[in-house]
């Protein structure tokens, strides 16, 4: 539809200026389709109610459409006062003006993303770590911590998309800039705050902005002693919700009030506790603090999952007992679902951990389900691109990674393992650079027979990981293959296969480092280790030309069909669960590029 130099194509849900694209929010847009649906006609409010929200959402109806309709004129450069485009009609409605012409849709691109990042975009926000006024290490971990509370709270909005605070960490300042940040991170909103120590009570305070212009949005200031934290986050995110007209549904409702802790006390070492957790070293110390606040309140389930996470890391990397550590941290994981069925942090989480222990296909039932609860949560779509390559989908990985990266520009994602698991080497070095997997990428070029550049990636990694016996044995292993010494890589092979190492996709690059150090029976002896750990990507068997040489050993065909049989099953479910309607891959695609012909 055309008017006034505008153009709308429906199809596609853009609208355009002179051929420029122009960013218009999900409402306002439907506001516009409802009027050009009937030129000239009054299109009362309640009709645009109907359009907007849903019987389920709990919404200030008449602030919500004001704020819809204001944003499009904005976006039209129409006034209320002399209008070009959009009459209002008392207090009945609203009335398209402005002659309108059919326009040829066609020309416009079709939607190049899934229903998790249409047109029709949520708000999108970052929100900075606080700023501390002065010095004081009492406090200091509020800087991290509160940010983070708050963007965890928001994260279950589908109207909202937060930025993780660590994204955003590098735009901190006394004056942040609005124009870099709208840019690196894709948002319109910036929430900054700054805190400070008073006696034995914090000072929060708190601008909510729009970006890139730095229009104010609102400001708010909070004292409180340290044990009511809660209360300023809590009143912050209700502030936020209301100062956006963002609407609410049944669920999102209930999941707000849903993880309120028992005990000031309790929150504050929860908060405390997620400081320390960022760094390996203070993990122990996060464990500690997880229990302590789990004592003081054992029915909050947000420190139960984060308990799973630490237990779950010191399993992986540091240096205390493997199997104990990963009971744990099953056990932390079990209590927080219970708690809350709903808590996607924790469903994220223990996904993972399935992952790391053989159950790939119930990691990718779980994270299935809740993406299509939540299609705008950026952190579901980063682990579906780690379970959808765990059971060989690389196409589905590979597309999870474009919808992470379409709601969130800056999530971290594990694509460059997907490229690593398709043989593709080169590819995996540049994604690898892109996110900063040094590990990978030191093997990715060791694949390639690039020697120095893996020898000196590959030796930085082992600086950083020289206290984990099972991690500095690996990538030992991986820097003997480097350097050209193949038996050495091949007896430090047999020691990684000796310790308490159980990550189905670390054994398989285990097994590639054999192969091309022409040692294929030790190779297969990998290879049963890799599938009895609940391997299942069976592109990575072929992705690898040398891993033909292990095909007419007798045992190869039987691990095979073992893989052959999880990858089989992981398709129908991923199917059965409309994987590919969520993450956007045509289905009148024959097959998975992860089938075999």
């Amino acid at each position: 539809m055309r008017f006034g130099g505008f153009e709308l194509n429906r199809r596609s849900g853009e609208l355009l200026k002179s051929g420029s694209r122009l960013r218009l929010q999900e409402r306002p847009l439907r506001v516009l389709e409802a009027l050009l649906e009937r030129p000239g006609d009054i299109v009362t409010r309640d009709e645009l109610r109907r359009r907007l929200w849903s019987d389920d959402t709990f919404v200030d109806f008449d602030n919500g459409l004001n704020n819809a309709v204001n944003r499009l004129r904005i976006s039209l450069g129409d006034h209320a006062d002399k209008p070009r485009f959009i009459e209002t009609v008392g207090r009945r409605g609203y009335r398209f003006i402005a002659p309108v012409s059919p326009a040829d849709e066609s020309r416009a691109a079709a939607p190049s993303s899934p229903s998790t990042a249409q047109a029709s975009m949520p708000m999108r926000m970052a929100i900075l770590p606080f700023r501390q006024l002065g010095t004081d290490p009492e406090t200091e971990f509020l800087v991290f911590s509160l940010a983070d509370a708050i963007a965890s709270s928001l994260s279950g909005l589908e109207s909202l998309i937060v930025r993780s605070s660590l994204a955003a960490g590098r735009f901190v300042s006394e004056a942040p800039d609005l124009a870099a940040i709208a840019t690196a991170l894709d948002v319109t909103l910036v929430l900054a705050g700054t805190v400070l120590r008073n006696g034995d009570r914090v000072r929060v305070s708190t601008q909510l902005l729009e970006a890139p212009r730095g229009t104010l949005l609102w400001t708010s200031t909070a004292e409180t002693p340290i044990a009511d934290l809660f209360q300023v986050s809590d009143a912050l995110v209700h502030r936020i919700i209301e100062s956006l007209t963002l609407p609410l549904s049944v669920r999102e409702s209930r999941v707000l009030s849903r993880d309120v802790p028992g005990s000031g006390k309790s929150y504050e070492l929860y908060l405390r506790a997620n400081g320390l957790g960022r760094y390996p070293d203070t993990w122990p110390n996060a464990r500690d603090l997880y229990l302590d606040s789990i004592r003081a309140d054992p029915e909050y389930a947000p420190a139960w999952a984060r308990l799973g996470r630490v237990y779950r890391l010191m399993a992986k990397y540091g240096t205390d007992d493997e199997q104990q550590m990963t009971r744990l941290a099953e056990e932390a994981f079990r209590r927080a679902l219970a708690l809350n069925p709903e808590l996607s942090l924790a469903h994220y989480l223990y996904a993972q951990l399935e992952m790391e222990t053989g159950r790939s296909l119930q990691a990718l039932s779980r994270l299935l389900d809740r993406a299509r609860e939540r299609r705008a949560d950026p952190q579901l779509f980063v682990g579906l691109v780690q379970a959808c390559r765990y059971v060989g989908l690389l196409d589905a990985s590979r597309a999870a990674h474009e919808c992470a990266k379409r709601l969130d520009p800056a999530a971290k994602t594990s694509v460059a393992y997907t490229s690593l698991m398709a043989g593709d080497y080169a590819r995996a070095v540049d994604d690898a650079r892109l996110s900063g997997e040094k590990p990978v990428e030191g093997f990715a070029l060791a694949a390639l027979r690039r020697s120095e550049e893996a020898t000196s990636i590959l030796e930085e990694g082992l600086r950083t990981y020289a206290q984990n016996r099972t991690w500095a044995t690996y990538l030992e292993m991986m820097l003997a293959f480097a350097r050209g010494e193949t038996a050495a890589a091949a007896s430090l092979a047999d020691v990684c296969l000796q310790l308490p190492f159980r990550d189905p996709e670390g054994l398989f690059a285990l097994c590639l480092i054999l192969v091309w150090s022409n040692e294929g029976r030790r190779a297969v002896h990998a290879l049963r280790r890799t599938v009895d750990a609940g391997f299942a990507c069976l592109p990575a068997l072929i992705g690898d030309s040398a891993m033909h040489a292990l095909a007419d050993l007798p045992e190869c065909e039987r691990l095979r069909t073992q893989v052959e049989d999880r990858h089989r099953q992981a398709q129908i479910a991923f199917d059965a669960a409309g994987g590919r309607e969520l993450l956007g891959i045509p289905l009148d695609t024959g097959r998975h590029s992860a089938e075999f012909p």
